[in-house]
């Protein structure tokens, strides 16, 4: 389907992957988050134009009888995003307070570790433990990884979330379990430096420190990651452990995030300043919640994205290397596809994500692949490796969306019913501007290439068309083709791409009566 399929107006929703989205924000559906108590005036941190995620140490939660309530409240008024939260030692209790607050999606990891998230903003899409073997480093707290969307209007982003709680102590055996733990997430950081990663909890050390005293120093001097606590971590007025006073709970953001780190903004919430210290300590938790702000730029709203050429059953590799498809901007202007989701009808999908910018220039085609080996995929040039999307054979869709919801081109392939459909073929739209969500707007490819499957990865399909006149493709020149040449003149029929190409037998980019000499001398032998 050319440009939208559709747009949402206001006031409609649309469900796409199981979450609500909307062209609104806030959105329609906000939720409303109610406190259970109010004995603080907390200031609410929440900008709909921005993303906030909080870390937060609850002291071996809950640690007293009102710890459930207060720490209710305090979120209800600040109201993060994301909150990354440690020493959850009471599942029960942490149920309850996921109860208390409706608006929030919340998950644990069962080892003191846990995420909550904001249902009307964030799509909660995976989560994982990280490092199953390097338990002792952790101190058995696995580090929780959590992949989630957060979406509001026409801005958007994907990150990967790692809440940590590392070693406490201050002897040797303390500093080095700490320091391999930190070898250990740098070096996933730099083996994934393509994800927005955020790495946030109780690092129980200070980044201040020099290096030989520094057991954080893996990720101090990473070219991988930088501290967006740092600009506060050696002031003890945004001590986040008062008690000490110290900073100890850091925000730590990968190199996809950098300009993030320069545009945001780094705070500590001192709790106790609203409750009194004393029933801080006692009823809430000795560490102070650390939030981290930064503003999303709105992703545009492209027009001209169309789907192209789609190799769903290559022959000459395993599907699993060699799917792909093609896209093309039949638009004026130049198309940034960062931020914007591919998808089927169910719920495979995939966010297309480079911060720097993935751009289609007009009439340009570019290829979306499983696989970028050129060595596996049957020798194609794919200039974005997509994930977690996989081409059935039969019937499946190839879904182009913006965050926003709504989709920007859509196929839907029906098992060789009406859309081409034989194993090593490709299948091309012969007409850019055609309907490409109807079979009979696609052929398959004649062009064989060098693993011996067909296909036009990265150009237009009917390129490869031989001006022969055989404008019906029955593989006969007879008088047929010329009825329809002479139809196409009068104006009484219209031609695809291929057929104009087809029909231009002397190769001067006109179809007229000088093609139709050439054909009637052909058809005679002359």
């Amino acid at each position: 389907m050319k440009y939208f399929s559709y747009i949402i107006s206001y006031g409609i929703s649309l469900f796409f992957v199981g979450v609500l989205y909307s062209q609104e924000c806030p959105p329609l559906d906000t939720l409303t988050v109610n406190s259970n108590q109010n004995y603080w005036n907390f200031p609410m941190e929440n900008q709909w134009d921005e993303v906030e995620i909080m870390t937060w140490n609850i002291r071996e939660f809950p640690t007293s009888n009102s710890t459930i309530n207060n720490v209710q409240e305090i979120i209800s008024d600040i109201l993060p995003d994301i909150i990354a939260f440690q020493e959850i030692n009471d599942g029960n209790a942490f149920n309850e307070l996921a109860e208390d607050l409706p608006a929030y999606d919340f998950i644990s990891s069962g080892s003191g570790l846990a995420l909550a998230a904001r249902r009307d903003i964030v799509d909660i899409t995976h989560q994982t433990t990280l490092f199953p073997s390097s338990g002792y480093e952790f101190a058995w707290r696995y580090p929780l990884k959590v992949d989630l969307t957060w979406s509001c209007g026409l801005s958007s982003s994907v990150l990967s979330v790692i809440v940590v709680h590392l070693k406490s102590g201050s002897s040797s055996d303390d500093f080095n379990r700490r320091y391999e733990s930190c070898e250990l997430i740098n070096d996933y950081v730099a083996a994934n430096n393509d994800e927005n990663i955020i790495i946030l909890g109780d690092y129980n050390d200070e980044i201040t420190d020099s290096q030989s005293n520094n057991s954080l120093w893996p990720l101090v001097n990473s070219d991988y990651i930088k501290f967006a606590t740092e600009s506060i971590a050696n002031s003890d007025y945004w001590a986040s452990y008062p008690s000490w006073p110290s900073f100890i709970d850091h925000i730590a953001l990968s190199s996809q995030l950098f300009d993030e780190y320069y545009n945001g903004n780094i705070k500590t919430i001192r709790v106790d300043d609203y409750t009194g210290y004393s029933n801080f300590q006692n009823n809430i938790s000795d560490h102070r919640p650390v939030l981290w702000s930064f503003p999303l730029e709105v992703i545009d709203l492209p027009t001209g994205l169309v789907i192209s050429e789609i190799m769903q059953n290559p022959n000459a590799v395993s599907d699993t290397y060699g799917e792909w498809f093609e896209i093309t901007n039949i638009g004026d202007e130049v198309i940034n596809l960062n931020g914007l989701i591919i998808h089927d009808g169910g719920d495979e999908t995939h966010t297309i994500n480079d911060n720097s910018g993935i751009f289609i220039q007009p009439d340009e085609f570019l290829v979306f692949g499983i696989n970028n080996d050129t060595s596996i995929n049957g020798g194609i040039q794919v200039h974005y490796q997509y994930s977690d999307i996989f081409l059935s054979n039969s019937w499946d869709e190839i879904i182009i969306s913006h965050p926003s919801g709504i989709v920007l081109d859509e196929v839907h392939y029906d098992n060789g019913i009406t859309f081409p459909d034989e194993a090593g073929f490709s299948m091309y739209l012969v007409d850019l501007q055609s309907d490409n969500n109807i079979g009979n707007s696609w052929v398959i490819s004649t062009h064989e290439m060098d693993s011996g499957d067909y296909g036009t990865p990265g150009t237009f399909g009917s390129e490869e068309c031989t001006s022969n006149g055989d404008v019906n493709s029955d593989n006969i020149l007879n008088i047929l083709d010329i009825v329809s040449i002479i139809q196409f003149i009068l104006g009484e029929s219209e031609f695809n791409t291929l057929q104009i190409c087809t029909s231009d037998v002397n190769d001067d980019d006109l179809v007229n009566i000088l093609d139709i000499v050439i054909i009637v001398n052909l058809i005679l032998g002359i």
